[in-house]
């Protein structure tokens, strides 16, 4: 068969993607209500907020190169079905125990379930993609991603007004349990016995192709992940207590969605490097817009243009990882460009809570969280272009 032919939507491709949907809407149910329950029940300050909400990083950056030797070596799916189940168990704990420490702690080993479950699914996805269509497969992939991040924050922000907290915490275990059911649909074997290759290249902690592209990641993430924490707490200072968050990761969500499905293959098509150039200016202008523009208007019309720089951002980046990677290493390379994804999960939500708790507002740190995004555009310089996916498919 012409390798050009081989199909990339398949059943199995589309369950494995709907397990990590669920998934993915169940932690982003989180994103607006646990910051109110955070300030609002347990009285923490925004930089409290921010250490809570990006503690989970610290544990998942930890872990995830491990998960991703477990997967290569005794398949992904115990990495998706353990990771939904065991963070969706300590999801539903967080309101148990009225404790800022407590909950600290949870977040810490959500992190860890968090990690299992990413890897898992981004991998099962990855073996399931012909070697020329890898951008598109991670496009159709980070659907999930943000389709969850869409829906989420407005079932969540939903069930939180119109019962409690509580009520956040059981529909996002529900739907955890869901995805790790759906989590059956991944082969139970890793696609290539990791004892038979050579390991060389993976012996580290990171894959060593995931190092560069993994800290341009973190430097542009840092005001995004900064943004989706402190969202909520910036709307209601906006509105006084009447807007509402969930509407504007929908808004967010769409536009990725949409750009997604109309431009999958966009990424292998423009390359790593101008991809790259695109998302960051995006993303940095559209923080710039929310900083200096403080409506919601401004809110809206930032939000819109940070979501073409985040749909853009993985799938450009992610060539150039998947350019330097073995498929024997396959999950230890995508667990070390996670690794990056979470250490700016753990440091933007606090960086930006501090500089808000500084100020007293939340856009100075929106500004700073543009200028990560442009250090990253200066940073694409010193990594080079990876060959075209189909040189590599054509090099072996």
């Amino acid at each position: 068969m012409n390798p050009h032919d081989e199909a990339l939507i398949t059943p199995r491709f589309i369950t494995i993607t709907l397990s990590a949907l669920f998934y993915f809407t169940s932690f982003a149910m989180l994103l607006p209500t646990l910051p109110r329950y955070i300030e609002d029940v347990l009285d923490g300050s925004k930089t409290e907020v921010g250490v809570i909400v990006g503690a989970f990083g610290i544990s998942a950056a930890l872990i995830r190169p491990l998960l991703g030797r477990v997967g290569d070596r005794y398949g992904r799916r115990i990495l998706l079905m353990g990771g939904a189940l065991s963070s969706g168990i300590v999801i539903l704990l967080y309101p148990v125990w009225l404790s800022i420490p407590v909950l600290l702690g949870l977040r810490v080993m959500t992190g860890i379930g968090e990690s299992g479950a990413f890897v898992g699914a981004a991998t099962a996805i990855q073996d399931l993609a012909p070697d020329h269509r890898r951008g598109e497969a991670s496009s159709y992939f980070s659907l999930a991603i943000y389709v969850g991040l869409g829906v989420g924050p407005f079932l969540g922000e939903y069930l939180a007004d119109t019962y409690d907290f509580g009520a956040v915490v059981r529909a996002s275990f529900a739907m955890s349990v869901v995805s790790a059911a759906l989590a059956f649909a991944v082969p139970n074997r890793p696609p290539i016995n990791v004892a038979d290759q050579p390991s060389a290249r993976s012996r580290g902690f990171l894959h060593r192709a995931s190092v560069l592209p993994g800290i341009l990641l973190t430097l542009s993430l840092l005001g995004f992940v900064g943004y989706t924490t402190f969202l909520a707490l910036y709307i209601d200072d906006l509105t006084d207590g009447k807007g509402s968050a969930g509407t504007v990761f929908l808004l967010y969500a769409a536009i990725v969605v949409v750009f997604r499905l109309s431009f999958a293959s966009l990424p292998d098509k423009l390359g790593a490097r101008r991809g790259s150039m695109l998302a960051f200016g995006f993303i940095a202008l559209g923080l710039t817009i929310v900083a200096a523009w403080p409506s919601m208007t401004g809110v809206y019309v930032g939000t819109a243009v940070l979501a073409l720089g985040v749909a853009f951002n993985y799938p450009a980046l992610f060539l150039f990882v998947m350019a330097g990677t073995q498929p024997h290493e396959r999950s230890h390379s995508v667990a070390s460009f996670g690794f990056f994804f979470d250490i700016a999960g753990a440091l933007g939500a606090p960086f930006l809570g501090v500089i808000i708790d500084a100020t007293g507002s939340e856009r100075p740190a929106f500004a700073a969280g543009a200028i990560s995004s442009l250090l990253a555009l200066a940073g694409l310089r010193l990594i080079k272009e990876p060959a075209s996916p189909l040189a590599v498919v054509r090099s072996g």
